[in-house]
């Protein structure tokens, strides 16, 4: 069977097939063996090239979130016009970007206070999902107009974190 999702907003096209008890998984590039163990509903063992590998998983609505070996993906199928979901930002404004929570999680830490200048790629704020730490990074130059969370918020995917505003000038 031949598959088409899109993780972390990028589209991948693999096929698989069953033989027994294991997987032929192929890319169009290589094909290996995986032998696939289900611990729990949200946790699962892959055996790969003789390593294992453990897997977490937690899905929302139409996405699935995945950690491995401390990464963590957003695995989802295609639209019909072959375009992404959302991403974690969008643009409220020209000049304005609403953050948002990349996976359901608990607000570890907001890092940022009101009108604080951010520099791009600072730390906003950390959320905890699938036992994982995940830091919440700004995209901009600019300042935090509104904070929308406190530490110990719960999130669902796609809830709104906090919002910048982008300095005027900078791309």
């Amino acid at each position: 069977m031949e598959y088409e999702f899109l993780v972390n907003s990028v589209l991948h096209k693999i096929s698989l097939e069953k033989k027994e008890n294991i997987f032929l998984v192929s890319d169009g590039k290589k094909t290996f063996k995986a032998d696939i163990c289900f611990i729990s509903p949200n946790v699962i063992s892959i055996l790969i090239e003789g390593r294992s590998h453990k897997v977490y998983l937690a899905r929302d609505k139409d996405k699935m979130y995945i950690s491995l070996e401390g990464e963590q993906f957003i695995v989802q199928e295609p639209l019909e016009s072959g375009e992404s979901f959302q991403k974690s930002e969008e643009k409220s404004q020209e000049h304005e970007l609403m953050i948002k929570a990349p996976m359901p999680g608990k607000v570890i830490k907001i890092n940022v206070s009101e009108k604080e200048n951010v520099r791009k790629n600072q730390t906003l704020a950390i959320v905890e999902a699938m036992k994982m730490e995940n830091e919440i990074k700004s995209s901009i130059e600019g300042y935090v107009k509104k904070i929308l969370v406190s530490a110990g918020d719960l999130v669902d995917s796609e809830n709104p974190l906090m919002e910048l505003v982008k300095k005027r000038g900078v791309p």
